[in-house]
């Protein structure tokens, strides 16, 4: 018996919330009494309660306080029954998050309005962090003081798979001694869902009015970023 598909592209820690509501004795829950009824972690938690609210199974219902929607109870009533026929642990997808290193590569001073090469990549990935399908990404690029002529905010799609990868921006600096370059990470889900965001880095780099001032050494900023996987 398959899952009903409104269940079925959900991630699982959003099962594991309409698990709780479906054995709570009230629509109403807090979010600490959620996060421990469920057994998510904040990070686990924070992504399947973005999930349950974007779909509209649950409302926001006072701060830090969730209730489930008409839709939302019809949900968890579906799981509740799907899981009399196919118990949880006989299930063989299961969740988890891996880890892969995000680099960005700037040049150690950009010169003003001239456009600049920025790469934005991802190391291989541990033998733990192996997956079975790429990963559907979205890269977002912002400068902050940037340059008149080239649009601050960039979009790149990246699938991202046991591979080396990296994405090629190009910036500009205004006339300013300072710019600060922002990427953000979002994972995208189904169609129809709203992209998740799963982290991201900024660089400051210092600005120069001439080219002889200029350095085009390149340096490499790193941080380590967690995706939700369904092996």
């Amino acid at each position: 018996m398959d899952m009903p598909i409104h269940l079925k592209t959900l991630p699982p820690e959003a099962l594991d919330i309409l698990r709780f509501y479906a054995g709570h004795s009230d629509n109403v829950a807090r979010a600490d009494e959620i996060m421990g009824g469920s057994g998510l972690n904040e990070r686990r938690f924070g992504v399947a309660l973005r999930r349950l609210v974007t779909k509209g199974y649950l409302v926001m219902d006072g701060y830090q306080t969730y209730r489930l929607s008409e839709s939302g109870r019809r949900a968890a009533n579906d799981l509740r029954e799907y899981e009399i026929l196919v118990p949880p642990g006989s299930q063989a997808a299961s969740s988890r998050l891996i880890t892969r290193r995000m680099v960005i590569v700037t040049p150690r001073v950009m010169l003003t309005g001239q456009p600049t090469n920025v790469f934005v990549g991802f190391d291989a990935p541990d033998d733990d962090d192996i997956i079975p399908q790429p990963l559907n990404l979205l890269l977002r690029m912002q400068v902050i003081n940037g340059g008149e002529n080239i649009n601050p905010n960039k979009d790149s799609s990246l699938l991202l798979d046991n591979k080396p990868a990296r994405q090629v921006f190009e910036v500009s600096a205004g006339a300013f001694t300072k710019t600060r370059l922002r990427c953000y990470v979002y994972q995208m889900g189904d169609e129809d869902d709203v992209p998740e965001i799963v982290g991201g880095m900024y660089v400051d780099l210092n600005v120069v009015g001439q080219p002889e001032q200029m350095d085009r050494t390149l340096t490499a900023y790193g941080v380590d970023l967690q995706f939700s996987i369904v092996d």
